[in-house]
């Protein structure tokens, strides 16, 4: 090799060229330096912090797994229900509009203002007075038939 060819004494060198013949290279850190070698108990504390998070990934998997069946399992449920619920609905807005159109709307109504009125005057033994009496009247109306 020529002179020129030669690095100058002082240039300075990158992490991956080795500096000497007896430094590794995948042992050198970016400053050159060379990095410690991990105890015999620094590599089994590593392998025990590894088996427990491969523990844990495994009862994630399967918790995962549970629950994606339980989602299906719902899934499966919803698609069964839904023909039988919306024949239900449609029945009960058919029946809703029957009695609807008979006038049972406005009675009920009527029904629930009145009472909304009892509600506010009376309190709870004046309502169970007040329906004792009627069912004595309503029962003496039917007798006199």
């Amino acid at each position: 090799m020529s002179a020129s060819a030669q690095p100058a004494a002082n240039a300075p060198t990158d992490a991956t060229t080795p500096t000497d013949a007896t430094t590794p290279t995948d042992a050198t850190t970016p400053t050159g330096a060379t990095a410690p070698t991990p105890s015999a108990a620094d590599v089994a504390a590593l392998q025990a912090q590894l088996a427990r998070m491969a523990v844990q990934l495994d009862e994630i998997a399967a918790e995962s797994r549970r629950s994606r069946e339980r989602w299906e399992a719902i899934d499966e449920l919803v698609r069964d229900m839904t023909p039988i619920v919306t024949q239900a609905l449609e029945r009960a807005d058919a029946k809703l509009g029957d009695l609807e159109g008979r006038g049972y709307g406005e009675v009920l109504g009527a029904g629930a203002g009145v009472l909304d009125r009892v509600m506010r005057t009376f309190d709870r033994d004046g309502v169970k007075n007040i329906g004792d009496t009627i069912v004595l009247l309503l029962k003496t109306l039917q007798n006199m038939r």
